[in-house]
Parts: C-alpha cells; structure tokens; sequence
C-alpha cells in the first residue's frame, strides 16, 4: 500500500507541475522531479518483485496486468518525449505538440495508477 501511496503523490506532484505549465521556474523542477521520482519507483518495483521477469510469462498473466505493463512501458516513453520537447521547448520555443503528447501522457500516468489497484484486488 505504502507504494501506491507514493504513486498517488507522484500523480498530484505532476498535476500541480501542469497547474504550473505558464511559469517554467516552477513547471520544469516539480516535471522532473516527478520524472526521477517514478523512475525510482519502477526501479523499486523491479528490483523488489522482478517486475520484468514476471512480465516475460507474457501469455499466462491476467488481462488486467498485461493493461497495466502497456500503460507503464507508455508512460516511460511518453516521459522521454515530454522531456526532449520541454527542453526543446523551453530552449527554443515553438513545440506545440509538448500540450498534446503531455495530455497523453496524462492519461497513460493515470491509467497507470488506477490498473495498479485494479491488480491488486484481481489477486
């Protein structure tokens, strides 16, 4: 529990770096340190439970779970693109895909979280 606690906070940190997407002294910190806080996560996880391993049984795991390994192999990407277009975006300017593939990432985040209780109870 105390895990999907900390993914709460994760969550409601990146919510209040979007509230803050027009003042980028504050946006860009509290994105990033939400980015190196949910990787630290998944690299708790996977060190702790082998994440990964688990996910190789492809074919055996439950509906729920496979939902789950999407949503949190997208979020990692989606938070490689959210950075290079922040970074571009801030650098240079322009970047209007940065808004639409942040509300992707969103979703994916959420997504995320909400299949993280959903597992927890299918077991």
């Amino acid at each position: 529990m105390v895990l999907k606690l900390i993914s709460i906070g994760i969550v409601v940190l990146l919510f209040y770096g979007l509230s803050q997407r027009f003042r980028p002294k504050i946006h860009i910190p509290v994105m990033l340190s939400a980015f190196v806080l949910d990787v630290s996560l998944v690299l708790y996880i996977e060190l702790t439970r082998d994440a990964t391993g688990q996910a190789m049984g492809w074919s055996h795991l439950p509906g729920i779970m496979k939902i789950h390994i999407f949503l949190s192999t997208m979020t990692v990407v989606m938070y490689l693109v959210q950075i290079v277009s922040g970074f571009i975006r801030f650098r240079k300017g322009g970047m209007p895909y940065h808004k639409h593939t942040g509300i992707l990432f969103m979703i994916f985040r959420l997504g995320n979280l909400i299949t993280s209780f959903l597992i927890e109870t299918s077991r």
